[in-house]
């Protein structure tokens, strides 16, 4: 009987030593390419992305410097033709460079007060004035009065010019003192003001060349309004119905400039 059992016992370990058993251990496989490839792909996605924000970041700085650039040297040269005026009414003399509308104008407050008057008002009227007829010489401008009174429009174009000198000089001195300030406006509001700033100086130009047409037309005799009175009278008429519009569009433009917030 031992040896039955003994015999048992060894066929039972020989067994167990050709088929051992399965170890509990979790055999690390090597990561293969395909394995690094798909790890890559997220980090290669993430550094475009940043590449992406950085190149975009870029271009907008880009932008709003050559935003702040163009505005200031916009800011510029209207502070220096705003200047130019007011240097250009220091050397007035007493004849006002000839025009003798402002001796024909007054203000109506009851005072009867003359727009050639040596008052802070008439001055910044005539000053005003100035600033748009920029595009006539001063030896001209005695002609153009002349033109302009014989027209019957003295009051209806002299008031115009005033209201779109005034609305110059407000837009220069809003804007002037904080154009080095500039930088902490959104790029959107950059844009905004400088196309604002555009569209009133297109306006101021555009008042001034219709100015110099008047005195060219009627020096050429166009349409027989140096010969014709009422032909003179007819084209005023029109010219001021045209120039009504621009202070009115210029009002809005001011008013855009100097209301916009952190300025």
């Amino acid at each position: 009987m031992k040896h039955y059992i003994i015999v048992h016992i060894f066929v039972f370990l020989f067994l167990n030593a050709c088929y051992p058993v399965a170890s509990n251990k979790i055999e690390l496989k090597p990561k293969t390419e395909t394995s690094l490839n798909q790890e890559e792909v997220p980090n290669q996605e993430a550094n475009y992305k940043e590449e992406k924000e950085a190149k975009e970041e870029g271009i907008n700085k880009k932008t709003e410097n050559t935003l702040l650039n163009d505005l200031r040297n916009l800011i510029e040269t209207a502070k220096k033709d705003n200047d130019k005026y007011t240097q250009k009414l220091k050397e007035e003399s007493s004849s006002q460079y000839g025009i003798l509308a402002f001796k024909d104008l007054f203000w109506l407050d009851g005072t009867n007060e003359q727009l050639s008057a040596n008052t802070e008002r008439s001055k910044a009227y005539r000053k005003r004035a100035y600033s748009i007829l920029n595009t006539i010489n001063d030896a001209s401008l005695k002609n153009f009065s002349e033109i302009v009174m014989a027209s019957g429009q003295t009051q209806g174009i002299f008031n115009t010019l005033n209201s779109l000198g005034g609305n110059f000089e407000k837009i220069v001195n809003c804007l002037y003192p904080k154009k080095d300030n500039l930088e902490k406006l959104e790029t959107s509001v950059l844009k905004k003001l400088k196309d604002s700033l555009e569209n009133f100086l297109e306006i101021k130009k555009i008042a001034s060349e219709m100015m110099h047409k008047l005195l060219l037309d009627y020096q050429n005799n166009t349409n027989r309004i140096q010969t014709d009175k009422n032909e003179l009278k007819s084209y005023a008429d029109t010219l001021f119905n045209q120039m009504t519009k621009k202070p009115e569009e210029a009002l809005k433009l001011k008013n855009t400039i100097c209301s916009i917030e952190d300025l």
